[in-house]
């Protein structure tokens, strides 16, 4: 009975081995694949794939992801993007014309590179305004005390194991001023109340309006809110609550242009817009090598005394124009035409107009557009910016802005009784506008009281949107103004149709 009890509880002891051998693998295999599927989630969570795999994806010069549940935006950088020199160009789409931020106005544009530090991703405006000549010895300290900004530093979230793209939460930078300073700084001797400021940025009320990506460009459109609780000075009647105003802003990101443009020298004798150069390796007095702004014109035949440009610019006219002011418009902007055919160019200048179902729109920098607006309280008649490449002066994109009022019989009541347009002077405008709109008034009053036809009223306006395009058009081809010319007819001659007429 002993011997039997013994040998059933061996038999116990083998199958309970048994059993103990066969679990143990399993289960370990079990805790292998548990933590497999851990290493994997945690994995993903810390892969740029994983990171944005709620984001829709943006590709073009830059690559970008804007998350589908909250909005925010990460940045794609490849190795190849480091310590390359692009341009960054700053508009504004919307504004309040109070703090000199209207529709059309250019702001900047500057020679900015990305750069690595350990764990970081610097943003760095480059500082184009020096030229040393690099035979000279001087040459290298040519950093010596010229100070690049770094306008933003961001974390490295995570780096692809295959590409080494680095990926970047940019939110911080572009829900900022840390590009672009916005809000004016105050001026110290303005009276508190007596112009309308801005209060402080709102980041959880600031959001992106579009992210437009291009091959060569990349345009991320942002909504600047900022909030004053207690406003000394309610602002013009555009401003809906003095308490919260926003700005629509477009940060342009932009290849900057690889071809033969020739940059050319400032002469003082020909007034053309220009980047400031100074060459800190000369020995003149006058050590300047100040970059003109103009297009880069290049004739297909270069053999022959006229030729077609290889790109001509173009002019769209935006859908917003009123359709009976179009002709002139498109009139005003052929006739530079025979200027540059003085210069071997036929052609040069094309126009075209955008459709009613276009899908661009007119903000688009790859576009340069007449474009219209009737303000409530308007900041000029005309305006023709361009912006160009700093390294060079070429000019990358230009639009004109017109203002209706300034075509109408509409009184600018607020100029009758207080002083706004003086204090507005210190945005970036000239008075072409506001001197033709001062001659229509004056005309369409003197055409009434002399009753004269509803045709001769119509050609009054005509006539000066015709010079108002031409004035602006200028502008945006490089050209400052002429005052020169202003002499060349005596004030007999210049009302001869047969010699002002075709100019």
């Amino acid at each position: 009975m002993s011997l039997l009890k013994h040998i059933i509880k061996l038999l116990f002891f083998t199958v309970y081995c048994i059993v103990i051998f066969i679990l143990i693998p399993l289960s370990a295999q079990e805790t292998n694949d548990s933590t497999a599927v851990k290493t994997d989630s945690t994995d993903t969570k810390t892969t740029v794939s994983g990171l944005t795999q709620s984001s829709r994806k943006i590709e073009g010069l830059f690559t970008f992801f804007q998350d589908t549940v909250n909005g925010s935006v990460q940045m794609l950088i490849n190795n190849n993007q480091l310590n390359k020199e692009y341009i960054h160009f700053v508009h504004t789409l919307d504004g309040v014309v109070d703090v000199g931020h209207f529709r059309g106005a250019y702001k900047t544009s500057k020679i900015f590179e990305i750069r690595k530090y350990f764990n970081r991703l610097e943003f760095v405006s480059i500082n184009t305004a020096y030229y040393f000549d690099p035979e000279n010895p001087l040459s290298r300290a040519e950093s010596a005390n010229i100070n690049d900004a770094v306008l933003a530093t961001l974390a490295i979230v995570t780096t692809d194991d295959e590409t080494g793209a680095m990926l970047l939460k940019v939110d911080d930078m572009f829900l900022s001023e840390r590009l672009y300073q916005i809000k004016p700084a105050p001026n110290p001797e303005t009276k508190p109340g007596a112009r309308f400021t801005l209060g402080s940025l709102n980041k959880e009320k600031c959001q992106y309006i579009a992210l437009n990506n291009y091959p060569l460009n990349s345009d991320v459109v942002i909504k600047y809110v900022y909030d004053n609780p207690t406003p000394m000075n309610r602002g013009g009647p555009g401003i809906t609550d003095p308490r919260t105003v926003h700005m629509v802003i477009q940060h342009s990101f932009i290849a900057v242009p690889e071809n033969d443009y020739d940059p050319r020298y400032d002469d003082p004798r020909v007034g053309y817009f220009m980047t400031q150069v100074t060459d800190l390796t000369s020995t003149s007095n006058t050590p300047y090598r100040d970059l003109i702004h103009r297009w880069n014109l290049v004739k297909k035949e270069p053999s022959t005394p006229i030729s077609e440009p290889v790109d001509p610019i173009v002019f769209w006219i935006e859908n917003t124009t009123p359709k009976e002011f179009r002709p002139a418009v498109k009139e005003g902007v052929l006739r530079w035409n025979k200027a540059f055919r003085s210069a071997g160019f036929k052609n040069a200048i094309q126009v075209k107009i955008q459709s009613d179902v276009a899908e661009w729109d007119a903000g688009d920098i790859r576009y340069n557009v007449l474009r219209w607006t009737s303000s409530p309280r308007p900041p000029f008649g005309g305006y023709g910016p361009s912006f160009v490449n700093p390294r060079s002066g070429q000019i990358l994109g230009a639009d004109v802005m017109l203002e209706f009022v300034y075509f109408t019989n509409r009184v600018k009541y607020d100029k009758l009784y207080d002083d706004v347009y003086e204090k507005q002077n210190w945005t970036e405008h000239c008075f072409a506008g506001e001197y033709l709109y001062q001659a229509n008034q004056f005309g369409f009053t003197s055409a009434t009281i002399s009753s004269y036809s509803e045709e001769v009223k119509k050609r009054i306006v005509n006539e000066s949107l015709i010079r108002l395009v031409l004035h602006e058009v200028g502008h945006t081809l490089g050209l400052n103004h002429n005052f020169k010319s202003s002499y060349l007819h005596n004030n007999e001659i210049v009302h001869k149709k047969g010699i002002t007429e075709e100019m």
